[in-house]
């Protein structure tokens, strides 16, 4: 963590995680040069001037606050096993009146914490407690948190620039034109509130970048997100101790237990566990040997309960994104070890019993029946190309009197998912809209491997955790940062378009300096071969 004199703070560990350099650590590792310095200052500009005074105030009452919260979390439990919904009500009562405080004091300190309460909120709002009740409690904890969270930073983010630079400034262009939609959106209060919960997290996701100058924080970044997930993870498995009558479902069509925990449906586990093992791959290679042993545990927990729900588009993203890694980094022997992994896994689906038609369960050719709603959807984006329907509002045309397809899951109104990103986006705000939000989300991810563009050395987290939820959005549809896939979407290509604009700015101050040391004669040539 940097104050706004560019001077590095002690290190601070919060739940095994670094949150910052050493000073000396830092300048040992980076010998940054005079004009490599006045870029970093650009991006420093969160804390105040008496960020030490206040951090080391905040560590002398850390061990006050653990007892509290230790305090917390037990009556939280104990209510939970007593009365589960009562229980919950007088959870969310503690966290307000104890933890809240502390949390929004902490990430005002450290804001890399931010990633931690994002993946926090989308538990407590995917949750059947939340989900399931009448008062919108998703709402109720989503939007209010939301905003007390980000608000430390609003002042200090908009001085800092970067809202103004890049693709940050267009994806903040896509959120204006999601407002702008509420004036002709079929459903204008799900439209502004839905363009709200992408906007509030959107600003925390700038302010945590703003903090980012090296591959290193970048990837430490990518371990606090795997902490957010490892303890949702970890909840889950709790559930089944405590409430194992509610932590499976039955599919109705397939007959078959699937495993949700206290989340709503087994796909939001699988977003659990593409987001896990995304932000562990994406922290592997800067961790230590104890603090792999924790990330592999969290990856490997959140990959059995990813086949505990039976959610297989999350596992063929991961495994379409680990053989491309495979061809990028290895080549030949790549492509050959992919070969011989598909020929085993033909293999063994012809002689183990019973695998064939567990894999080709549930109608496989139109998508478990996705097809119907997509079909319906394209033939209503060919009525409105431009602008859409609304933001977040492709649910609503499924209640059309002409949608061919009756079954549950298409009747819950705006609510309902066309389990198609890139078509829910089309119908939302039109196809040119679609196609920008295709050019700011991509454009990193191509630019890092274009030469000199990958100082940071983050381009194999584009096969590993962009390829995978960008393939995982063809059958689900990832909100704009929201949702487990979604917050690791959004903070791989935050990350990655930080590294952009870097790689940027150092080219052009790399040419400056070249332009600068040449002799008035050598300009005087160049000027005249130039016309």
């Amino acid at each position: 963590m940097h104050s706004s004199t560019g001077i590095t703070q002690p290190p601070v560990k919060r739940g095994g995680i670094f949150i910052a350099f050493p000073a000396r650590a830092m300048l040992q590792k980076l010998q940054p040069s005079p004009r490599d310095r006045a870029v970093e200052v650009q991006w420093s500009k969160i804390l105040t001037e008496n960020g030490d005074r206040r951090a080391q105030d905040f560590l002398l009452s850390i061990p006050h606050i653990e007892y509290a919260i230790a305090a917390a979390v037990g009556l939280l439990i104990l209510g939970l096993l007593v009365y589960p919904t009562g229980g919950g009500l007088v959870g969310l009562a503690i966290v307000g009146a104890v933890i809240l405080p502390w949390s929004i004091y902490c990430t005002s300190r450290h804001v890399s914490w931010l990633l931690f309460v994002l993946v926090l909120i989308e538990a407590v709002a995917a949750s059947a407690f939340a989900a399931g009740s009448d008062a919108k409690i998703g709402a109720l904890v989503r939007y209010p948190l939301s905003f007390l969270f980000i608000l430390p930073f609003i002042a200090s983010l908009w001085r800092s620039g970067i809202l103004r630079q890049g693709g940050f400034r267009d994806y903040g262009i896509y959120l204006i034109w999601a407002l702008l939609s509420v004036s002709y959106s079929i459903l204008p209060a799900v439209s502004i509130a839905r363009a709200f919960a992408a906007i509030l997290p959107f600003l925390a996701f700038c302010a945590i970048v703003s903090e980012v100058r090296s591959g290193e924080d970048a990837r430490r970044m990518m371990g606090v997100l795997l902490a957010g997930c490892g303890v949702v993870v970890a909840a889950n498995y709790l559930a089944i101790f405590i409430q194992p009558g509610t932590a499976w479902q039955i599919d109705t069509e397939q007959g078959m237990l699937r495993f949700v925990g206290f989340l709503t449906e087994p796909n939001e586990i699988g977003n659990l566990m593409l987001a896990t093992i995304g932000a562990g791959v994406g922290y592997w290679p800067i961790a230590s040997k104890g603090k792999k042993v924790l990330a592999a545990a969290a990856m490997i927990g959140a990959l059995v309960l990813g086949a505990m729900a039976d959610s297989r588009s999350p596992i063929v993203g991961l495994v379409i994104g680990a053989g491309v890694y495979l061809v990028w980094k290895y080549r030949a022997k790549g492509l050959i070890s992919i070969v011989i992994l598909c020929a085993i896994f033909y293999a063994g689906e012809h002689v183990i019993s019973g695998m064939h038609e567990y894999l080709d369960r549930g109608d496989v050719a139109s998508f478990t029946g996705r097809q119907v709603a997509w079909d319906f959807a394209i033939n209503k984006v060919k009525e409105r190309p431009l602008v859409g329907y609304g933001y977040e509002v492709e649910g609503q045309i499924l209640s059309s009197q002409y949608f061919p397809g009756w079954d549950a899951v298409w009747s819950l109104g705006y609510q309902s998912s066309l389990h198609n990103g890139y078509v829910s986006r089309a119908i939302s705000l039109g196809i040119p809209a679609l196609l920008f939000w295709l050019f700011i989300v991509l454009r990193p991810s191509i630019s890092c491997f274009l030469r000199d563009r990958d100082p940071w050395h983050l381009r194999s987290m584009v096969p590993l955790t962009v390829l995978p939820v960008l393939i995982l959005d063809f059958t689900e549809s990832v909100v704009d940062f929201r949702s487990f896939a979604g917050i690791l979407l959004a903070l791989a290509w935050a990350l990655l378009e930080r590294e952009r604009l870097f790689a940027r700015e150092q080219a052009a101050q790399h040419a400056t300096v070249v332009e600068e040391s040449k002799t008035p004669v050598v300009r005087a040539l160049q000027g005249v071969h130039a016309s």
